[in-house]
């Protein structure tokens, strides 16, 4: 055994020193001991190579009107408190992609609990890093007059709909009440009034009981039936009844993804609120250059107007990496689709000076930087504003948050959705 130590011990050095003669010895033992350069580093390419996102949402109270000519409201849109809220200002959802490139949710909460009421929006803001970590929605803002065929603002905006998975693994979940029960119309196609059995080549199909009269908005969601529908659809087997549990079923159409994408105003509404850098918030101070080069120093950070120019009278843009939602409907629960598309057409994403609007995502369109899902669930109505609300009102908006906010305290619930005061002293990001 010592022999074989020994000769080692020799060989070792004998490397050891002609390497020291070609190398020098500290060139040689910086080799040694050198990290070898970050392979991430060097392979990422670009906002195509997204990593991980961070979807934030803030509960919004109106401020000011914008002191420029934009016509719209300037808003305090809350982050995280310091004190105890009885219903979350503040809510993050993060995103990353697992080995298999496939988006998961990666953070404890896993779905928006909202309210609706004329007074509540909430300001949406969805930050995109690539593998190193770094944040990159200012790559989607790139404008060159001298270059727009590589300006990626012409091309890039996101569109907001509703998706019908989601990122759990289920599958058709179309709109539907807190208790999993279908919305009809947010779900079948009819004609004439009576619900269509599929065909072969129709994608979109829902399971119902094949000897059983159909009752309006009372097909529960059953995930059972929701994969065989995917897996039976175009199919022969779609043209048969499947048979579950000694239940004999039919396949009648779904709405498809353009008809419902009609119909999302009726759910929820976004604003397009991108600013001028992207990655700033608006009012800030710009410190120097911008991400365009151009020189700011002192200027504050405007609304995000077409090919990036600075002038109050130019046309809004829109991106989709901030904006203000409001909801519609209450006891309801959706999948809300959030896509980049990469919009290749003649002039890219605009039409003379409008921008298409979040619901207005063409069919022929099919390339996305992303396209994923997040979850919402609008649990209360907290009523009109200039209207009073009446006792029973408020009673069974309380009731409705406290079936998912259990300990929350009644008290502080009337303050901070019908009171004054609540919002004075939370810290807040102008939106």
């Amino acid at each position: 055994m010592k022999k074989y130590i020994i000769a080692i011990s020799i060989l070792v050095m004998f490397l050891f020193s002609v390497a020291c003669s070609k190398l020098g010895n500290s060139e040689f033992v910086k080799t040694l001991v050198e990290s070898p350069p970050s392979y991430i580093e060097r392979d990422v390419k670009g906002h195509e190579q997204i990593a991980s996102v961070q979807a934030i949402l803030r509960l919004t109270y109106p401020y000011r009107p914008d002191t420029g000519l934009s016509g719209r409201w300037v808003y305090h849109a809350f982050n995280l408190p310091y004190k105890p809220v009885p219903l979350p200002v503040y809510q993050q959802i993060d995103f990353t992609k697992d080995d298999r490139g496939n988006m998961v949710i990666s953070s404890s909460r896993k779905v928006f609990d909202v309210i609706m009421g004329s007074d509540f929006e909430y300001a949406l803001e969805l930050k995109y890093f690539d593998p190193n970590g770094t944040l990159i929605n200012h790559q989607f803002s790139r404008y060159d007059k001298d270059d727009e065929e590589n300006s990626t603002l012409m091309v890039h905006q996101h569109f907001f709909t509703i998706q019908n998975y989601s990122l759990d693994g289920q599958h058709l979940t179309y709109p539907m009440t807190l208790d999993s029960t279908y919305i009809d119309k947010y779900l079948f196609q009819k004609k004439d009034g009576q619900l269509v059995k599929t065909n072969l080549v129709y994608p979109n199909n829902i399971y119902l009981p094949a000897n059983a009269e159909y009752k309006a908005n009372t097909t529960k969601y059953n995930k059972a039936l929701a994969f065989a529908s995917i897996e039976n659809s175009l199919s022969k087997k779609a043209l048969v009844p499947y048979t579950m549990n000694g239940v004999d079923y039919n396949l009648y159409k779904a709405v498809s993804a353009e008809e419902l994408n009609a119909v999302v105003p009726e759910i929820f509404t976004y604003e397009y609120r991108d600013t001028d850098p992207v990655e700033s918030y608006y009012g800030d101070r710009v410190y120097g250059n911008d991400d365009l080069g151009r020189v700011r120093v002192g200027k504050r950070t405007t609304w995000l107007r077409k090919d990036r120019k600075l002038g109050k009278y130019d046309p809004l843009d829109a991106l989709g990496f901030k904006g203000l939602l409001k909801f519609h409907q209450k006891d309801v629960c959706f999948q809300m689709r959030v896509a980049i598309a990469h919009i290749m057409t003649p002039g890219g994403k605009y039409r003379g000076n409008a921008t298409y609007g979040h619901n207005k995502l063409s069919p022929s369109w099919n390339s996305f930087d992303i396209d994923y899902p997040i979850p919402f669930r609008v649990i209360a109505n907290v009523g009109e504003h200039g209207q009073e609300v009446s006792e029973e009102d408020k009673v069974q908006c309380i009731k409705d948050i406290k079936r998912f906010y259990k300990d929350a305290d009644e008290a502080a619930l009337r303050q901070m959705l019908w009171g004054t005061g609540f919002y004075d002293d939370l810290a807040f990001t102008v939106i």
